[in-house]
């Protein structure tokens, strides 16, 4: 568990000598992974594509297809005065920089200086897989055990699984309101789009939902549910909450030509702005989209995701597809929506082959929730995602 460092300084005069004494400062109580050693990933050019995405128990690497990964050492930054074991015999031994078989996900515990808190992160190296059908099928509650994760599984002998997904659930868990896994923005939920066999599949519930107290005093008053490709950084969501979100991966292989898929939703009744003032005259409004954009900045050599402000906004952006009027549609309804050029842009086949797009995938449950406005209670339901490549039409 998590636990925010804090530092005691306290200082005693002694009026008859005019000494002052300061007390020791308390060992860290934080446990994290911060990062993956830079000097790691420069040594490993031709096996990772893009970042590593470090989540509040999860670090996932996405790797080159064919890539051996029976004998990786991943070295991580750690919290100040924080150490990484693994286990070997039912023993914690050391473990930063330790040559490990990934080719099923890897389990490491992180433990804090003063050796009262640890917390266990699962890591993971993934071949890069085309984004095809995104069924919502497969998930998973965090180490904590307190809210849901999504991953899809590959269809390669080992059933690999596939870290694309984030959410918001981690931030949401900062306001305290979280008192069980079904209070949170983005559940799991049993009844989905039916399958051909007549059975029900799964599908992904994502609600609008209040903040308390910690969100009303930070300007924050609702949380959207949300479920996107990237990564969402816990540590910046309080202080920077779209920062936080880091839309996309670098998956796109082919041009892509549509987006599909299954929804429904309703809005909550009384929508509110960022400062909790209720306007009548708006109705919160649900959104389902991609976007395709060039995965390095110019001038750089480093993949910089999209963020909350300007996923919809880059002049990076080079194919948008988007649900533009969805309605409140009560029973299950199908989209099938085009990406459309943005701009004069198109996509270059140079590029494709140097594997520099990027694409991303976004539902949330209000709109404009990024900038704290929507209706507490709104609902959207996804099921069946799907990108439609050139050629498989």
């Amino acid at each position: 568990m998590k636990k925010s460092s804090f530092f005691l300084l306290a200082a005693f005069a002694s009026l008859p000598c005019l000494v002052s004494c300061i007390q020791d400062e308390p060992l860290n109580a934080e446990c994290d992974i911060i990062d993956v050693e830079q000097s790691w990933v420069d040594a490993h050019p031709g096996l990772l594509i893009g970042n590593p995405r470090v989540e509040n128990t999860r670090v996932a690497f996405t790797i080159q297809p064919g890539s051996d990964r029976t004998a990786l050492n991943p070295r991580f930054e750690l919290t100040p005065g924080a150490t990484i074991t693994m286990k070997e015999n039912g023993v914690d031994i050391p473990a930063n920089g330790v040559t490990r078989d990934f080719s099923s996900p890897q389990t490491y515990t992180v433990h804090s200086q003063d050796g009262f808190w640890k917390k266990d992160y699962e890591v993971s190296f993934s071949p890069r897989k085309s984004i095809t059908k995104l069924s919502f099928e497969n998930f998973r509650l965090d180490a904590t055990g307190r809210y849901y994760e999504w991953y899809e599984v590959d269809t390669d002998e080992l059933g690999t699984e596939l870290y694309y997904w984030a959410t918001g659930n981690a931030g949401y868990a900062i306001t305290g309101m979280g008192n069980a896994p079904d209070d949170y923005p983005s559940n799991p939920d049993a009844h989905g789009v039916s399958n051909e066999n007549g059975t029900e599949s799964k599908c992904i519930r994502l609600e609008t939902r209040a903040t308390g107290s910690f969100g009303e005093r930070l300007k924050m008053p609702l949380a959207a549910g949300n479920i996107f490709i990237g990564e969402f950084v816990s540590r910046q969501a309080a202080t920077f909450p779209r920062l936080a979100t880091k839309f996309g991966l670098q998956l796109v292989t082919e041009v892509p030509v549509k987006l599909e898929g299954y929804y429904k939703y309703k809005a909550g009744e009384t929508f509110i702005d960022i400062n909790k003032v209720e306007h009548p005259e708006l109705h919160d409004m649900a959104d389902i989209y991609a976007v395709v954009y060039e995965a390095y900045p110019e001038g750089s050599d480093k993949f910089v995701p999209l963020n909350g402000d300007d996923v919809l906004s880059s002049d990076r952006i080079v194919l948008l597809a988007r649900i533009d009027e969805p309605g409140e549609p009560e029973e299950w309804t199908f989209f099938s929506e085009p990406f459309k050029p943005v701009g004069n842009k198109t996509i270059s086949e140079e590029m494709l082959r140097e594997n520099k797009y990027a694409i991303a995938i976004v539902c949330t449950s209000s709109r404009d929730g990024a900038y704290f406005n929507g209706a507490i209670g709104s609902v959207l339901y996804v099921d069946e995602l799907k990108v439609v490549w050139k050629g498989d039409e």
